[in-house]
């Protein structure tokens, strides 16, 4: 069905349209192009413009001649001009360039000839003799007997030539007599013996010798075991593990790198767990409320050594002495300061240096009576430490890194001979 507005036109009615086209485009040839409409056809949505003539040809006459009222003059000339200089700055700045160049590789050969011979006069220089240039005397290096303690590196915190060291050993002398152990903790102690503590302490000098830890740890872990007796009562199953804890609270304050809790566990052949030795560590810090660093031995007889410029072989003496000092558990009725002292006059004999220089005397204030049966005691530790059950410190200090200083013999002889009162009193029979 189409409705009536849609009806397509018929031919003829298209024949007439396209006629009428046809004529309306010849009537409008001679219109001029801005005047033509535009036409749309029917049915379609599409808008056509009508055609458009081809233009003609305009000649060269039609158009007009304008002249320009101020000419440029010369132009070119000046722009070569320009260029020219351009170009000859150009080729000043490469000439300049390759020159700066030649002199570069001219002068580099000297250069490194002058950096090589300031080498060679530096180089001479710091190989100079110690009696040629006294200035290099701390550059040279000294032979190995003639390094002493206060020129070799040192982890200890004071300088024992520093302004304040009168001051530090006056302090230190003081808190020696602050949170010592009891002599006689024994009395009080139910389950444990002397002998069972001395051999914890062989059994710690065979751990730090496995691990490498300082002397100080050491003394430190003994320390702090014989604190623990001295304020409470421990198991014979306990004890040992009171003696871990210590020693790992130890290491932890004196190591850079201390040994893990496992590996100190597997030294106990597992006889307690990680957890449990931890959990004996914070009982103990605890109990002391973290108060862990005291005055030991060992830090007043290397005060002593640094003061006296001790030499290695010395050095290894006086440690192997205070080590000695550990087992017995008679030596806690001495002060630190006395031990360090005696270890160092002992050593002074052996090495035939003078027993106890008047200077130490002034600045210690200890005298030779302080400590003489401090010395005595460690010259029996000394002489029959080869024979005793507990061999661990004398088999560490008979090896060739401690310089064999366990199998020298004691000075006996020269003892008797200083300290007659003391030494030379014969040994009491059973009559007697």
């Amino acid at each position: 069905m189409f409705f009536p507005e849609c009806r397509q036109p018929s031919n003829a009615k298209r024949a007439e349209e396209g006629e009428a086209a046809n004529h309306k485009v010849v009537k409008n040839e001679n219109q001029p192009l801005r005047e033509r409409k535009l036409t749309r056809q029917n049915g379609t949505s599409n808008l056509h413009r009508e055609l458009i003539p081809i233009k003609k040809t305009v000649s060269k006459e039609e158009f007009e001649v304008y002249e320009d009222p101020d000419p440029v003059e010369n132009v070119p000339e000046k722009v070569d001009e320009k260029e020219n200089d351009e170009n000859d700055e150009n080729r000043k700045e490469v000439a300049e360039t390759q020159s700066e160049k030649d002199n570069n590789l001219i002068q580099e050969p000297e250069r490194k000839m002058e950096e090589k011979r300031q080498n060679e006069e530096q180089k001479e220089k710091f190989m100079l003799t110690r009696d040629n240039n006294d200035i290099t005397l701390g550059c040279s290096e000294p032979s190995s007997e003639a390094v002493t303690i206060s020129a070799s590196c040192d982890d200890d915190d004071y300088d024992v030539c520093g302004e304040h060291y009168l001051d530090i050993l006056k302090y230190m002398i003081f808190q020696q007599t602050k949170n010592r152990p009891s002599s006689t903790f024994f009395s009080r102690q139910k389950h444990l013996n002397e002998e069972m503590r001395s051999i914890l302490v062989d059994w710690f000098s065979d751990v730090v010798k496995e691990y490498g830890l300082q002397k100080e740890t050491f003394h430190l872990a003994v320390n702090l075991v014989d604190r623990v007796l001295s304020s409470l009562e421990v198991k014979m199953d306990q004890f040992q593990l009171v003696g871990t804890a210590c020693l790992i609270i130890a290491a932890k304050y004196e190591e850079i790198f201390p040994p893990a809790i496992f590996d100190i566990a597997t030294e106990t052949d597992n006889t307690y767990s990680v957890s449990e030795i931890l959990s004996m560590e914070r009982f103990i810090l605890a109990k002391f409320r973290f108060i862990i660093s005291v005055p030991t031995a060992s830090w007043f007889g290397t005060c002593f050594a640094k003061r006296m410029q001790f030499t290695p072989k010395m050095i290894k003496t006086m440690n192997y002495l205070l080590d000695l000092s550990l087992i017995d558990v008679g030596f806690l009725r001495y002060r630190p300061s006395d031990i360090g002292a005696a270890a160092i006059c002992f050593t002074n004999i052996q090495h035939e240096k003078e027993a106890w220089p008047e200077k130490m005397i002034e600045e210690t204030g200890l005298k030779t009576d302080n400590f003489l049966y401090v010395l005595k005691d460690l010259h029996e530790m000394y002489i029959y430490a080869s024979t005793s059950d507990y061999k661990s410190i004398f088999n560490r200090y008979s090896d060739i890194d401690e310089k064999e200083v366990a199998l020298y013999p004691a000075p006996s002889d020269k003892l008797k001979k200083l300290f007659p009162t003391v030494f030379g009193v014969a040994p009491k029979t059973t009559a007697d």
